[in-house]
Formats: C-alpha cells, structure tokens, sequence
C-alpha cells in the first residue's frame, strides 16, 4: 500500500520541470537567482509575500512569459504546469482544474480577471478565457491550489486563477500581435494606453480570432451502465454495431422505439428489439452553408468557426497619490462547442462586464455585473431530433391523417423491410404501404417503391441490417433545401414551434439571458509582527430563460404561466459572507503562521464556515528553504444550473434539486430481451441537494538548492463529505414515485402523454454521495537555469481517488493518475528565442454526462522559434502545438485536438 502511494515520490527525484514561472529572457544564474527570490505575489494569502514563502502552492505566469511559449489559446497551455489538467471541448473553450475533478464545466475552480469572476451566468461555467484577459494587455496571472473558501468564497473549491492586466500608468503605448495558421487561424490583438497629464490614464483593448473548429465523430454506441453501476444517458441503447442502429456519441438525431408487437417479435426469436434512425453527423448540425440564410455571418465561410472578439476600454483616475479609480466595460461575443449532457453550439454568444473600483494599497471597494445572453447557442442533438420528429409535409393524406414525422416513416419502412426479409420477401419497384420518400424541396412526399428486390428467409441479423440499409433513404437528405430550411426554423426555434402545420417539435434554441451583480470590500492593517485583513462581499443572480434551460417561463411544463413569452419568470438567487485572516511572524520572520476564515449564507442552503491555517519556515541564509504545512476546509454552493436547469431531451430530462428531492425507481439498465434485470425498477431516494464540503491539508518544500536550481514539492489529501455527482433515474417532474414500468412496454405512469407531469420518464439530476470521497495527490518540479543557452525544466503530477468509496453515483474525477511535462528554453544566439516542451498523461477515465469513456494516453510536443527586430520594436514568432499531431482527446465524446501552427508578428511600441 505504502508503495502504492508514495513510490512516485521516487519518480520526481530523477526528472526536472517545465513551469511557466522562469524568467522570460534567461539572464545570469546569480541575477536569476536574485529575481526569483524576491518575486511577491498577493494572489496565495490576499497580500504581499514573497511567493518562495507562499503557504499554500501557487504557480505565477508572466505575460511575458506566454508570448515567448507555444500557445494555441491561454487556458489549454496552462497543461503545462505541475498539478493542473486542462479539459477542452474545443478550440477556445476550456477549462482547467488542479487536485482532480477535471471537467469542461471547471465546476470546482474559480476564474477571475482583475478580481471580476468571469463565470457564465447561465452555464455557471467558464468558457476558456472567452471573457478574461487578452495576452497583450495580460502582465501575470496566478494559480493557487486547492481550497481557498476562506479567502475566496464558496467556489474556490480545488484552485483559483487570478489574470492580472498591465496598469496604463506603468505600461503605455500602443501594442498589436497578428497570427495567422492552420485551420483558417486569424488571431488579431491590439493595446493602447495613454495618460492625459498626470491624474488621468486611458485604456483600449480589443482582438479578433477565427479558425475552423475540430468537430467529433466518435460513433461508439452511448453505455448503458457506467463503470459505476448506474444508467446511461440512454439505458436502453443498442451496442456499437448493432445491425438496428445504435444512439451513438457523436451522432444526433438517433432516435430509438423499442418494437413490442408480437407479429414483430415473433421474426425476432420472440424477443423485443430496439431500432434507431441514423441521425446526422455533427458536421451536418454545426456547419452553415453560405446559401443557407445562415442568420450567423460572424466567424462563419460555410463551416463551424471558433470565434472570439473583445473590445474593452477602460479609465482609471489617480486621485492622489494612494488611491485610484477605475471603471472598465468589457464586450465579447464568441463562438465555440460545449459539451455536458449533450454537445452545445456556442454561436454568437455575447458577454457584458461592467466594473468600478475605487482602491488603494491598503483597501478596495469594487462593483461588478456580469450579463450574458444565450438566444443564439443551440442543443445539436435538440436540432436532430426536432428534424427526424418533424412531420414529413403539411397538410393531411387522402385518408384525411397528418403525414407521418420522418422518424416514424423511418420505423415504418424498416419494419415492413425486416419483415419481408424474414418471410417471403418483394420484388423491387413494390410500393411499399404508409411509407413516403423525403421530398428534398418540401411539399408533398411521394410514395416509396423498393429500389432492389429482397430476398426472403434472411437471418435476423442480415434482414436488420438490409432495413437499416433502406431506412436511411427516407431521412431527409443533408444539404437538401427543405433540410437546411427545417434546420433553420428549429435552430432558432424556442419552446414548441410549428413545423408543417404542428405545434409537435420543440426548438433548439435556449431564450436565456442571465446576469449576476457582485460587490466586494476589503481592509488592511500591518501593526509590527502582525498582518491582519478583513473583507466581505454578496452576490444575486438573475436567471431567465423561459423555459428553455431553466424551470421558468412558459415554455416550461412546471411553470403555470401561459405561453405568452413576454411573461417569464424570474428565477433570483444570491450569497454573501466576510472573512479575515491574521498572519503573525516570529523567530527573526522564519516562521510565519496564519489562519483565515469566511462565513457564507446562501438563499437556498443556510449558512456554512470555511476555516484556514497554515505554518511556513524558511531556513537558510537567504530564506532559500522553505518548509509549509496547511489546513483548510472549503464548502462549494451547488452551481446555478445543478439548482435551477430544466433541459429536455425527449428521452431524458435534466432537471434542478433544489426543491423536495426525488422518489424514483432504478434506471439500471434493461436487458436486450426487453425484460429488467434484478437491479431495474428498484426503489431510490434522493434527497434535496445540498452544499458540497472538503477537508483538505498539504505539506511543501519550496527551495533553492543550489544557483539557478529550484525544487518545489507537495503532497495532499482531501476528504469530500456531501460530494456532489449525477444520477439518473426513472422518476416523475413532481418528485413523487412513478406507478408502471417503461419497458417492454409502457404502462402506468410511463404510457401518460408528454405533457403530462406525472409522466414517468428518464430523469438526471445532481445528489449529494452518502459516504466520503477521497483523494490525494503528489507534484513535484524542479528547474534548472543552466545558463543563458539552455533552461532545463520539468514536472510530474500523481493523482489517485478512492473511487470504491462510493458505490452508485457519478463522481466525474476525470484526472489522469500520472502527468509528465519536460521542456528546454533558452536564448542560443543574439535575439534568438526557443521554447519546448513535450507533456504526457497515462490513459484514464473520463466522464461527462453525454457519457464516460477511456481517454487513451498520449503525449504532445509544442515548440517555438521567437526572434526579435529591437530596432523595429517587433518579433517574429513561428510555432505550434501538437506537432506530431497525437490522437489528443481531452474529454469523452470531444474532438480530438489536432495539429496547429502558426507564424506570428508583434509589435510593442512602448
């Protein structure tokens, strides 16, 4: 067991790190030396120290830094570092997490630029670095690891990253950078800064960036049962493979019936089966041709863009010499995919920052509100399956009934296939009964005729097969006019639309706009020996969607609003607390001990306390070895959309617990045969979600072992307690037990019409686990600045969870147990800069509730070659990212993230 645990402690010994935090152009060991030393930060403890005596561990980023490293967006580089793993959905959004929990929804860390949390008011996540700095105007920024509640608030649960932008005061002119790469890549940045007399300083950012995005086509067929024991996304799907069709990963519109009828099962060895349309690819939902009426022209030729633009001015007053005012607006609006329950197209989605801050080197006061607007992002797997669920025509047959949806002409033709092929099967040119061929321009459908003869007495597999086969042909072909303009009046669509004359198919589009307002003050005192800090802050959020992301609004069955848009609910939310911490010095300032804490209260979950203390002895003649030890215990508000969301998927709703909990039966999964196994239809219980809790200690040593060599080492443990994970069951809206059962065949509560509350039906939710969740994990660095030449750097991370304490919920540590980064930089020749790193992780699983699944190891080089023209003020840059362009999955169900590179210019003309 010791082994186990603490053998890769053997591991570190032999490797030396990569970390942004060298010195950007490489110097003298003694005047490195020098510098790193007497580098402070503020981010670790809310004020100055110098960050080798930091109590807890803290990575620092210089902007300078970046510009000289390979980087294809700011938070996926961030991989660089020891103990941080980044999940990337896509291009631009990202997320990053340390000390496990890894997901795109970084649901555990916060994300703050200039102290403003850059979270998503509706998603209650944070899209890359969408809203946060850009590169030009980044001076540092700061991770600090682990839970900070104490100092930070409720969701400073496993790290905090603080981006820090350059003061015009300090760093005036006018800056601009221009990248240009693979993938269609425009990266466009400019910086302008100018003070007007001595009191008055002016600030103008902004950037553009576009680049064709990496698109999924995992085909793998949705589980059923996690490793965990608990039901899929779809408990009743098809293996891969399966000559019916199967609900694949990356695949939209699969929509599924289980065939119940004896004169069907009877061809099937008497057992039912399940068929599933073919869906369309994710290519097909996300690109746009240009004759399309596409409404999106931003960052859009024909294919799916990632985009971003910012634009942010800013002013700020020195009204004497220790206190200054600012007040900054930030505007972006950003393209990207997004992955949770389903995959997300982010288009157009836009961002207003508001901030005002009045502060001096001692206290701050600072407002801040944060909108977003949402009416332009869409659910692909919501726009397929509002096409396959649309009626094939307007208008009714001669027999006066509607035109049938294209899925269910789908089954139609496959059962009539299946059939013929197991009996004495047709001829070719046969009409085939209440079957229609896809009209491609809309109106009126023809009858559908067999294009080939088929052969009676095939065996089950083959007549299935041959159905799937000629089923495809009545979907509705992609690219078609009638499929772009269906694509179109569903993609913008929200609630129930009418699509061919029936108000039958539910839009994809969400009608969210949130916002959340924060205010926050802080105060200082220094009295000798003592340090001592005091602040508090609140926080209320506004969350609108009308029904179509949230429980509000008409368009939300829990609501009993009419459907008139313009009356939608309000759903309000708000926290606040204080904290303080004293810090104490003795024994010549070798040791320093410090606790803090912070008292919250939440609308909706009491009140909860969030203690800190820590001890840091820095010995030798220059306080070059230093030894920490801390304790801290955080709490975790459950997030916005884990309270408040009401997504549904037709097959599974999504739904908020922040009411009276759930009574439910066990979604298991049934057996192919249609009939449960022993684990299905048994009773559970969920009880209201409540706050998530982890206790948390760590020991470090931080030191300088020799010139120009540095070690930093650490290991932690943490105990979750009310860790919260997802868990799918077969349960009622209204919370209470369902009577019936959904399979074979839908009875009770499972056969009422969808519009029915008391419907029983696939639910997902968030509940808190009912035992501990542990964790622990070991990092340890070590870089050596060997001379102006070459820099040696490397670093290694192990992360291990008790993932057998918890039986029956889906806890997402999504992490891999071993994580290597190696990297050289250095300048060889006069104005001739190098960067590279090579970075590895072991395979491990990865889930997110679209599904879980193995993310297979891999390892990636990046690399660039910078060099500067100082007559010119410029530098030229050539590199890129994934230069042997390894198969790098960072989430289940995601693209793989391909090769990029680039060649840039920038220009500082300070």
């Amino acid at each position: 067991m010791i082994n186990r645990y603490f053998s890769p402690i053997l591991l570190i010994l032999t490797i030396t790190k990569f970390s942004f935090s060298q010195i950007s152009s490489p110097k003298k060991s003694l005047e490195l030396d020098t510098l790193y030393l007497n580098e402070v930060i503020v981010s670790a403890s809310r004020t100055a120290e110098p960050i080798m005596e930091t109590p807890v561990t803290v990575e620092r980023i210089l902007g300078t830094q970046l510009q000289k490293q390979p980087s294809s967006e700011f938070i996926s580089s961030l991989s660089r570092l020891k103990g941080v793993d980044v999940s990337q959905s896509s291009w631009l959004i990202t997320s990053f997490s340390t000390r496990g929990f890894n997901s795109s929804k970084a649901e555990r860390v916060i994300q703050l630029a200039d102290f403003v949390d850059v979270t998503s008011p509706t998603a209650s996540l944070y899209y890359g670095n969408w809203v946060g700095i850009g590169e030009l105007d980044l001076e540092s920024a700061d991770i600090v690891f682990g839970a900070n509640s104490a100092l930070y608030g409720s969701n400073a649960f496993n790290g905090v990253l603080l981006m820090h932008s350059k003061d015009p005061f300090k760093y005036q002119g006018l800056s601009a950078s221009l990248r240009g790469g693979n993938r269609s890549m425009i990266d466009g940045q400019i910086r302008y800064a100018k003070v007007l007399g001595n009191k008055v300083a002016l600030k103008f950012n902004a950037n553009y960036f576009e680049a064709d995005e990496f698109l999924s086509s995992n085909n793998a067929a949705i589980k059923r049962v996690t490793s965990g024991g608990l039901a899929g996304s779809d408990p009743v799907n098809n293996a891969t493979g399966n000559p019916a069709g199967w609900n694949a990963v990356n695949r939209y519109g699969d929509v599924g019936t289980t065939v119940s009828s004896p004169a069907l099962t009877a061809l099937n060895n008497n057992a039912a089966y399940r068929i599933y349309t073919q869906g369309y690819s994710e290519a097909a939902m996300a690109n746009w041709p240009e004759s399309s009426g596409n409404p999106f022209k931003l960052f859009n030729n024909g294919n799916y863009k990632a985009g971003n633009y910012r634009i942010n001015p800013s002013l700020h007053w020195q009204i004497n010499a220790k206190v200054r005012a600012v007040y900054e607006y930030k505007l972006a609006v950003s393209n990207g995919i997004f992955q949770s329950t389903s995959r997300y197209a982010q288009r157009g989605m836009k961002y207003d920052v508001h901030r005002i801050e009045l502060k001096s080197d001692k206290w701050f006061i600072r407002a801040y509100t944060v909108f977003d607007y949402g009416g332009k992002a869409y659910d692909l797997n919501s726009l397929a399956g509002g096409l396959l669920n649309a009626p094939m025509a307007s208008g009714t047959q001669a027999n006066g009934s509607r035109y049938p949806t294209f899925a269910s002409n789908y089954y139609a033709l496959w059962n009539q296939v299946f059939t013929a092929a197991r009996t004495n099967g047709l001829s070719a040119g046969a009409v085939v009964p209440n079957v229609f061929a896809a009209n491609p321009n809309g109106g009126i459908p023809s009858a559908y005729t067999l294009p080939q003869a088929i052969a009676g007495g095939q065996s089950i597999e083959a007549a299935q097969a041959l159905a799937s086969q000629l089923a495809a042909g009545v979907q509705l072909p992609v690219g078609s006019p009638h499929f772009n303009q269906l694509r179109e009046q569903i993609v913008s669509g929200v609630g129930l639309i009418d699509v061919n004359g029936t108000k039958t198919v539910r839009g994809a589009a969400f009608a969210n706009t949130a916002r959340f307002w924060d205010i926050s003050a802080q105060r200082e005192w220094t009295m000798n020996k003592l340090n001592f800090i005091a602040g508090a802050s609140y926080r209320t959020h506004l969350l609108q969607s009308g029904g179509t992301l949230f429980s509000d609004g008409p368009n939300s069955p829990i609501s009993a609003n009419t459907n008139d848009i313009q009356r939608r609910e309000r759903i309000v939310n708000w926290d606040g607390g204080a904290y303080g911490q004293l810090r104490y010095a003795v024994w010549q300032n070798r040791l320093k001990l410090a606790a803090a804490g912070r008292f919250d209260r939440f609308r909706n979950f009491g009140s909860r306390f969030s203690p800190r203390i820590s001890a840091v002895v820095s010995l030798g003649e220059n306080r070059q070895h230093n030894f920490r030890v801390n304790y801290a215990q955080a709490y975790r508000q459950p997030a916005q959309l884990d309270q408040f969301i009401y997504l549904d998927f037709g097959t599974l709703l999504v739904a908020g617990n922040v009411e009276n909990g759930y009574q439910g039966l066990n979604a298991v999964s049934a057996l192919p045969n249609g009939q449960a196994n022993p684990d299905f239809l048994k009773p559970v219980t969920i009880k209201k979600i409540t706050p998530e809790q982890v206790n948390t200690w760590e020991i470090g040593y931080k030191a300088q072992l020799l010139k120009g060599l540095y070690v930093d080492l650490s290991y932690y443990r943490s105990w979750y307690n009310d860790f919260i994970g997802t868990l799918r069951f077969y349960g009622r809206e209204d919370g209470l037990v369902p009577t019936g059962a959904p399979l074979p065949t839908a009875s009770g509560d499972f056969a009422k019409p969808t519009t029915d509350r008391t419907r029983g039906r696939l639910i997902q939710t968030w509940a808190n686990a009912d035992r501990q969740v542990r964790t622990q994990g070991l990092i340890g660095s070590v870089e050596y600045f060997w001379n102006k030449k070459l820099n040696l750097n490397a670093n290694y991370t192990w992360s291990h969870i008790n993932e057998d304490d918890v039986p029956g919920l889906i806890l997402g540590f999504n992490t891999p147990a071993h994580k290597v980064n190696v990297g050289l930089n250095g300048e060889p020749f006069k104005n001739v800069t190098y960067a590279v790193n090579y970075r590895h992780i072991s395979g491990y699983t990865y889930f997110m509730p679209i599904d879980e699944g193995y993310i297979d190891a891999f390892g990636t080089v990046d690399a660039q070659v910078n060099y500067r023209l100082p007559k010119l003020k410029s530098n030229l840059k050539i590199g890129g990212t994934n230069l042997l362009n390894a198969n790098a999955v960072q989430v289940y169900g995601a693209a793989s993230i391909g090769r990029i590179v680039y060649i840039g210019w920038t220009f500082e003309g300070l």
